[in-house]
């Protein structure tokens, strides 16, 4: 065994200075490498780029007012019609922590009031209040955003430091899950190609010891033939796997 093993130790390095000095085939398995990584690599780099140029994050900033400045050109004040008959200061500070300047109104037809993109009207019936939201037609996406801003200013006056997100997605999603698995489908055959193609490369180096007869002479020398390709298998699979 102790001989076993010093063969196999001698075939280990004799394998890999050979990989080493062998400029050809290190230079055939990067080139076949590359070729199929390189496919493979556009399209990770595709879907990330797809993934944060296909959504964008809605802001309050992009339609009201904040309460310094003005972000945009198209954006106004937000509207708020108190029709509670009492102070809705704490519900005005909530607005503002969220950096929009409401502007109040006494107007009941909220609708006749140019220039806004957007209105809340608030309102007490049977104890309850009520919450409208109206917007006006060219802003895209206003309903929702006001929705946000109703929830995170609820979330306010709950003295919760929580903070309510929304995205919109105007393009075809891919990362459904049925484009996943085909894509996963897709990406497990091409590189099953990869890992057939890359055995024979391997196996041109036993065939030229076969032809030189390399490996008859070392098994007259006393060489092992199971020390010959263990001795192989222990460079040439690491190196196959980390392929």
């Amino acid at each position: 065994m102790a001989l076993w093993r010093q063969q196999v130790c001698a075939m280990m390095r004799v394998r890999f200075l050979k990989l080493k000095h062998e400029g050809k085939f290190l230079r055939s398995i990067l080139l076949l490498f590359g070729i199929f990584v390189l496919p493979m690599l556009m399209i990770s780099i595709l879907f990330k780029l797809w993934d944060i140029y296909s959504s964008w994050e809605i802001t309050a900033s992009s339609y009201f007012l904040p309460t310094v400045e003005k972000i945009q050109t198209k954006s106004t004040n937000l509207l708020i019609f108190n029709d509670t008959g009492s102070e809705i200061e704490d519900f005005i500070t909530a607005l503002k922590t969220q950096n929009i300047m409401p502007e109040m109104t006494l107007e009941e037809n909220i609708t006749s009031i140019p220039l806004h993109n957007g209105a809340i009207k608030i309102s007490l019936e049977n104890g309850s209040y009520q919450f409208t939201v109206m917007c006006s037609a060219e802003p895209i996406n206003c309903f929702p955003m006001l929705m946000n801003i109703l929830s995170n200013t609820f979330l306010r006056l709950l003295n919760s430091t929580a903070r309510i997100r929304i995205w919109s997605e105007p393009f075809y999603n891919i990362q459904t899950p049925e484009v996943k698995t085909n894509i996963f489908s897709f990406c497990l055959g091409y590189m099953l190609l990869l890992a057939a193609g890359l055995p024979p490369h391997f196996a041109v180096s036993s065939m030229e010891d076969y032809k030189l007869q390399a490996r008859a002479q070392l098994r007259l020398a006393g060489l092992f033939p199971s020390a010959y390709w263990c001795g192989q298998a222990l460079v040439d699979v690491p190196l196959f796997w980390t392929l």
